[in-house]
């Protein structure tokens, strides 16, 4: 029998990062029902039932779980969804990990800075909050910085300046994507962005992985897709020493007992600072997590849901997780084009082939069209790769470059700049 045989899911949000969530559930035995008002989300098509609700609706939501005698409540990868599935469980008395300090220091970035702050863990210098940039302001700035909107996520409108013209332009931009119409410019940290997952179970939280996000020539920084993304990182041993104890202090204080976080920054090999944080599944590292460590947060979302525990206990986490034996890669192909359609896609079954490889989440198919517009990135393939060392890790990514290719029907190429395993 099954773990979860006879138990009913409820995953809030049907997009394709979401079908993870609900292959992993089936796989554990759980029937899964998705709710999303979309009856053309990708997750619909795997789900066992769905329904036709919008995942925001908190009342609609309580409704359908009595009704269909739910046992959990979940979701995924979408900041948005966080409070109403918070809210559904609370009124519903099923287990959910984010406690509402959690959904704040995710959701507000001036909170988290503060709370940070408030801990000694490090945060770039904030130069303004507000709807609007005061003009003796631009004397006191030291470029490069970093604009971003209060309360968006995503990373949309968010964006590195290196002059006054630059800021102001990626301030407007910020301040649209900006639910109460303020955005943030703060110092821009240069070197290394990192991303990082923590777990906790029972008050302990562990360092589970970090990985290092490397950009092609000409692309922004803190945006959802790198390149490519590496671990162990360059920095896993300053981390471990400087930032960790700190964090897990944080964490502690701040009366937080389980669950998965997420922490995106910068190094530059002698500083580390902070600039986001969320609750939630983030950087689909999930795949190579399991493939290393054998500890898939997927899964152990799913199991929080429907029993209240992540894993039976932290201990499953080894002290030093994140510094892993082998070498992960994560490997992004972002399209760009103002009006086009992809027409072929090659090379794929030539990387799956590879000993190197662990799994492909393939975002865009043959046929969909791309246009010019506020979305940043538009991936279509993601490659998870894991090899002994980086040398082995730097000749898989020379082949996949060599082997993928998305054209349109003309065959010229609908691939931004593949990144230089030379730079790893």
């Amino acid at each position: 029998m099954k773990e979860f045989e006879g138990k009913k899911l409820l995953v809030l949000g049907g997009i394709k990062t979401e079908c993870d969530i609900v292959r992993k559930a089936q796989e554990m035995g759980a029937y899964v029902v998705v709710a999303d008002f979309d009856p053309n989300c990708p997750a619909k098509d795997i789900a066992d039932k769905t329904v036709a609700i919008s995942a925001t609706d908190v009342d609609a939501i309580v409704k359908l779980c009595e009704e269909e005698k739910i046992d959990g409540i979940t979701t995924g990868f979408v900041d948005i969804l966080m409070t109403p599935c918070y809210e559904a469980c609370e009124r519903l008395g099923l287990p959910y990990y984010a406690t509402p300090k959690m959904l704040t220091m995710a959701t507000n970035k001036i909170d988290f800075k503060e709370t940070c702050e408030k801990f000694g863990v490090p945060v770039p210098k904030t130069y303004v909050l507000g709807g609007g940039i005061p003009e003796d302001v631009f004397d006191t700035i030291t470029y490069p910085v970093f604009v971003k909107p209060l309360d968006a996520s995503g990373s949309r409108g968010a964006g590195c300046c290196n002059n006054k013209d630059e800021l102001l332009k990626q301030f407007a931009e910020a301040v649209s994507y900006s639910a109460s119409g303020n955005a943030i410019v703060e110092d821009y940290i240069t070197g290394t962005e990192f991303l990082l997952d923590y777990v906790g179970v029972d008050g302990e939280f562990r360092l589970l992985s970090m990985f290092d996000r490397y950009m092609s020539p000409g692309r922004g920084t803190a945006i959802n897709y790198s390149n490519v993304c590496l671990c162990p990182p360059k920095q896993i041993d300053q981390y471990y020493e400087e930032a960790n104890p700190k964090i897990l202090k944080m964490f502690k204080e701040l009366g937080f007992t389980d669950g998965l976080i997420f922490l995106q920054g910068h190094t530059d090999g002698k500083r580390i600072s902070f600039y986001e944080m969320g609750c939630r599944l983030g950087g689909s590292f999930f795949n190579l997590e399991q493939a290393v460590l054998g500890l898939n947060p997927v899964e152990m979302t799913v199991r929080y849901a429907l029993t209240g525990k992540m894993l039976n206990s932290i201990e499953e986490v080894n002290q030093r997780s994140a510094d892993f034996p082998k070498v992960a890669m994560v490997t992004n192909y972002l399209l760009e084009g103002e009006d086009e359609t992809v027409a072929k896609i090659e090379g794929v079954e030539e990387v799956k082939a590879l000993d190197t490889f662990a799994a492909l989440i393939q975002q865009r198919d043959v046929g969909c069209h791309i246009k010019k517009d506020k979305i940043v990135d538009k991936p279509i393939l993601s490659f998870y790769m894991v090899a002994d060392d980086l040398e082995k890790a730097k000749d898989t990514l020379a082949f996949m470059n060599e082997k993928i290719q998305v054209v349109n029907s003309e065959g010229r190429s609908l691939l931004s700049a593949k990144y230089n395993p030379a730079n790893l």
